[in-house]
């Protein structure tokens, strides 16, 4: 077993043990604030990679916080509003072309897939962070790994804008479903494609399984 491993291990164990101690000695009603600021603290502790506070607000909650998104703590109602319909398409149609991760603005102004966060979970976040620990803290505790943001892009699809092909494959050991197309229609593997040749043959051997694995016969 490698030393990374071997320390993921240990930090589970120690985590696991210590779990019903902590829910039994804390006090939630004295520690507890309202849900939003709940929301906001465990966003910013996996924004800094802090792996004890983001597991301390876990267990401490009486709400479930493990699936809190970028929209619970920041107002983004008005960023993607569509405000006039474009007599060519129709406004569905501009509605749906704002989906596509391609075409948004603030995508595009910084070339960072990580500049528009809207609809995106604590685990896309964690895909940003680079850290698969936190991965695997959020992901026993119930993260929705195949959840979409406003794009429609899953924690895997971040994981592959960001080009992190180690924490693309951790997803797709995990169960990630590389199927799901996002704003624009695409799927994780043609997003890959439109990056040019996969170098990487384990992840595309991964995204080629899981394609086949759930593709369902007409």
């Amino acid at each position: 077993m490698s030393l990374h491993l071997q320390y993921l291990d240990l930090f589970f164990v120690v985590l696991m043990t210590t779990h019903y101690v902590e829910k039994l000695l804390v006090n939630k009603a004295a520690n507890l604030s309202s849900i939003p600021s709940q929301a906001a603290y465990i966003w910013e502790a996996v924004k800094t990679n802090n792996l004890r506070e983001v597991y301390r607000l876990i267990v401490t909650s009486s709400e479930n916080i493990i699936n809190t998104t970028y929209d619970e703590v920041f107002d983004v109602n008005l960023y993607h509003h569509v405000d006039e319909e474009d007599p060519q398409i129709g406004f569905h149609a501009v509605q749906k072309k704002q989906n596509d991760p391609v075409v948004c603005q603030k995508i595009k102004d910084s070339a960072k897939p990580e500049n528009c966060l809207q609809g995106c979970s604590l685990l896309h976040l964690a895909c940003h962070r680079g850290n698969p620990v936190m991965l695997e803290l959020l992901l026993q505790f119930g993260a929705d790994m195949n959840r979409c943001d406003y794009h429609g892009r899953t924690p895997l699809h971040h994981c592959i804008a960001k080009r992190n092909n180690q924490l693309a494959k951790f997803l797709l050991k995990r169960g990630a479903r590389p199927s799901i197309k996002d704003g624009g229609g695409l799927s994780v593997l043609e997003r890959v494609m439109e990056m040019g040749a996969i170098t990487d043959e384990e992840l595309f051997l991964l995204l080629a399984e899981c394609k086949c694995y759930h593709t369902v016969p007409l």
